[in-house]
């Protein structure tokens, strides 16, 4: 081989090494992008976990790697939020705002997530700047109608509420049931304020919008009231007591009150007789007609309807509480130990009350908004 064709291969030999190497060398950058992502999977599955603290520290760890890592910085944010340090939270997702180079989803789950920093901060109006700024980019985006709903809920801005929330369902129909709460809360406001006639509009609205929506008809009864305008006060009652049968007993009492200032006790009787009538199923009206009966004096009466209660439902323990009062009554002390006994022996197994079906929450009264989580018509009877 002459030296003109040895040099040749060496010259070859030597480009294909330098392609080698620059083909398969990693270089460091490359090698910290790696553990950046190494790291910040181990930061999620740490979150998952429910470890935050460790969790935040391996996310810290990717971004030092990988200052572009946009992901990682937003769970830092969310973390920091969580664990109450909110300001570090602001801090971290406005710097990402200002990023370039965003995906849309990206700079959508960074503005959310600044959202509920301010909310988490009681900063409302800064937090309904950023959703309206979204809104003004994209009227359709879903979580920041729903976050607009919330916030103003958080402001108590009721009317402004029931705006967003119909824009909020404008496409899909409207939940009537909420729109009219938010009305109930408007007037209840009203109240606050002493304007009981705008107060009454607000009811008035809300039993339009919802037919169903039983404070709406007790707030307007009370409202009435207050002003000694009994007759009408009464008569939204009934048609409350008509229209939603199922929470009737809500009114019984203000019925009576009204009935027995009216001077008219005997109408009660016949108000009681005809719900039933109409709506026998409906044991509540039994049992505040066990009451009148024993007010009035007529034992057998109020122990045949406790009986009519029982039928229908043999665990009733209100029933069985006028039962051992009515059998004593009537010396009829065996049989009014063993109502005693059975309650006894009942409370030991359960108890009623109303509960939150979303958070747990407990009350022995009813609730339209729960006082705990804040969601709307959660409560079921226990």
């Amino acid at each position: 081989m002459d030296f003109t064709a040895i040099l040749i291969l060496v010259i070859v030999s030597a480009i294909i090494a330098m392609v080698a190497f620059l083909l398969f060398k990693r270089s460091p950058d490359s090698t910290a992008v790696d553990q950046a992502a190494a790291d910040y999977a181990e930061g999620l599955n740490l979150l998952l976990e429910g470890n935050r603290e460790v969790a935040l520290k391996k996310l810290k760890e990717a971004v030092s790697k990988d200052s572009n890592n946009v992901d990682a910085y937003l769970k830092i944010g969310d973390i920091l939020r969580e664990m109450g340090q909110i300001e570090r939270a602001i801090n971290v997702h406005k710097y990402l705002t200002v990023r370039s180079g965003l995906t849309f989803k990206q700079r959508s789950d960074i503005l959310w997530s600044l959202t509920k920093d301010y909310e988490s901060a009681k900063e409302y109006d800064k937090a309904l700047g950023v959703v309206n700024k979204v809104l003004a980019e994209d009227k359709n985006m879903r979580w920041a109608k729903e976050m607009k709903v919330q916030l103003h809920e958080q402001k108590e801005e009721w009317e402004n509420a029931f705006q967003a929330y119909k824009q909020l369902h404008k496409k899909n129909g409207r939940k009537s049931g909420r729109l009219a709460l938010y009305r109930v809360q408007q007037g209840m406001q009203f109240i606050e304020n002493g304007h009981e006639k705008e107060a009454q509009n607000c009811f008035r609205d809300a039993i339009k919008i919802d037919p169903t929506t039983p404070p709406a008809y007790i707030y307007l009864a009370d409202s009435y009231r207050r002003e000694s305008r009994k007759r009408d006060a009464l008569k939204v009652l009934k048609e409350f007591v008509e229209r939603v049968p199922n929470q009737s007993y809500l009114a019984f009492e203000r019925i009576q009150q009204l009935l027995y200032e009216g001077g008219v006790f005997g109408e009660i009787e016949n108000l009681y007789l005809d719900i039933i009538r109409t709506q026998p199923n409906n044991l509540m009206a039994r049992l505040a007609l066990i009451e009148i009966y024993e007010k009035k004096g007529e034992i057998e009466k109020a122990i045949d309807t406790s009986l009519e209660v029982l039928e229908q439902e043999p665990t009733n323990k209100q029933a069985k509480k006028y039962l051992v009062k009515l059998y004593h009554k009537t010396g009829a002390n065996d049989k009014a130990v063993q109502e005693a006994l059975d309650i006894i022996e009942q409370s030991l197994k359960q108890k009623e009350f109303f509960k939150c079906k979303l958070c747990g929450y407990e009350s022995e009264e009813p609730f339209w908004r729960c006082p705990e989580c804040l969601e709307w018509e959660t409560s079921i009877r226990n």
